[in-house]
């Protein structure tokens, strides 16, 4: 095995590098490079051992001959060895696809939501059915090209592909942990970054406009309240205030507990990592509409459900709130559920004194996110520019017609 050579600096090096700091050949080969006498260590295995030994030159030609000496001779004290033959790696044990795949499935069901691990459940079940395609039984079976082709047979966007392989690579990570695999396949496969998906990552969020809630508050009161409809348009209503009075996300209203609810109006949006929660402010009008609607539902103020599934009860309030956006006539922007939390966001970074901070913490995302996905929004950004104008414009020549020009 080849030897590496380095020079170690020491105090007082000749061109003040820093004591016990490294530098390489290449490096000192460039134009500029300010030399010194530091002397030249050489580390490695050789024999099975790994030493850093000292070469006595400060020449890198001089302590080549040297490493070459004992390369040459297989050993660091200059005597010639017999190399002992390496250790052949062990096996994997071999496990089948399908129970590699339950096993994964019964360890993930102890932690995770009951949606999250659903994805997971629908995504394996077609990583199975690939398998039986291609003939796979085993594990081992799988390559990196097999992953990238399974990738392929999805027909999804990148950003879609992206978030399916951050759930295979776990898997794959899991089997080699269990010693099925020596090595995960998915990690030599990158994600794909198509400009559509570059693009998205970087977009501005599109809130409501009061003008638009205005219509939507307009469309409940149209909505047909038979015995067919057990949501009414006044549920419907509730439902909206409360998404944007608290940027809850659709699955946390449609399950809103009458707990979250505290006697000075606050109500608890999150609970961080350390166990403490965070907290908004609704106004007294929408307390008293929760309150009623615990008194009229129950603890939970839209009603408690059958099933379990929280995908199921999530798509029953979009349907009932894409019909109420069908009253409100065309749109420019298709409106989703989620737009409720971006109009949350941008009524706050609208009014003076709400920092970035503050929206970032009651939403859950970092400074940077908020400035990148609401900037729009942020008053101190655009007085920061205007700033930044002024001062590089003032003074500057004016422009002039001139006479005579074209018109």
């Amino acid at each position: 095995m080849a030897l590496n050579l380095y020079r170690r600096h020491q105090r007082g090096c000749e061109a003040q590098f820093p004591a016990e700091s490294k530098t390489g050949e290449f490096e000192e080969r460039k134009r500029g490079w300010k030399r010194c006498g530091c002397f030249i260590f050489a580390s490695g295995t050789l024999s099975g051992k790994f030493k850093r030994r000292y070469t006595g030159k400060g020449n890198w030609d001089e302590a080549k001959a040297v490493a070459a000496e004992w390369e040459k001779a297989g050993s660091w004290d200059g005597e010639t060895t017999v190399p002992e033959p390496l250790p052949q790696p062990a096996q994997p044990h071999r496990v089948t696809i399908d129970r590699a795949v339950k096993a994964f499935l019964a360890e993930l069901h102890e932690t995770l939501a009951f949606a999250t691990h659903k994805k997971y459940r629908l995504l394996l079940k077609r990583f199975v059915e690939f398998s039986e395609k291609r003939g796979y039984v085993m594990m081992d079976q799988w390559e990196p090209s097999d992953v990238r082709e399974f990738r392929t047979s999805w027909g999804v966007s990148p950003q879609t592909a992206g978030r399916n392989m951050s759930m295979v690579k776990p898997f794959f990570e899991y089997s080699v942990a269990n010693k099925w695999l020596t090595s995960n396949p998915a990690r030599m496969v990158k994600n794909p970054r198509g400009r559509d998906a570059s693009e998205k990552r970087g977009e501005q969020k599109l809130p409501f406009t009061d003008d638009e809630l205005t219509r939507m508050y307009a469309a409940t009161k149209k909505y047909p309240n038979t015995y067919r409809h057990k949501v009414t348009g006044d549920d419907l209503g509730d439902f909206i205030s409360l998404s944007v009075y608290t940027g809850l996300r659709i699955s946390d209203v449609a399950l809103f507990h009458i707990d979250r609810l505290r006697p000075n109006g606050e109500i608890v949006v999150r609970t961080t990592k350390a166990g403490t929660h965070v907290c908004t402010w609704v106004p007294q009008w929408l307390q008293d509409r929760i309150t009623a609607r615990a008194k009229q539902h129950g603890p939970l103020i839209f009603g408690a459900h059958t099933t379990k599934s929280l995908d199921v009860i999530t798509d029953i309030w979009r349907r009932k709130l894409n019909k109420v956006w069908d009253l409100c006539g065309p749109w420019k922007e298709k409106p989703t559920p989620h737009r409720f939390r971006h109009t949350f966001a941008r009524i706050l970074l609208q009014k003076p004194g709400v920092t970035v901070r503050d929206v970032a913490e009651l939403l859950g995302n970092t400074e940077e996110m908020i400035r990148k996905h609401y900037g729009a929004w942020v008053p101190e950004r655009q007085a920061r520019l205007t700033k930044i104008l002024q001062e590089a414009f003032e003074g500057k020549p004016k422009l002039v017609a001139i006479d005579g020009g074209r018109g």
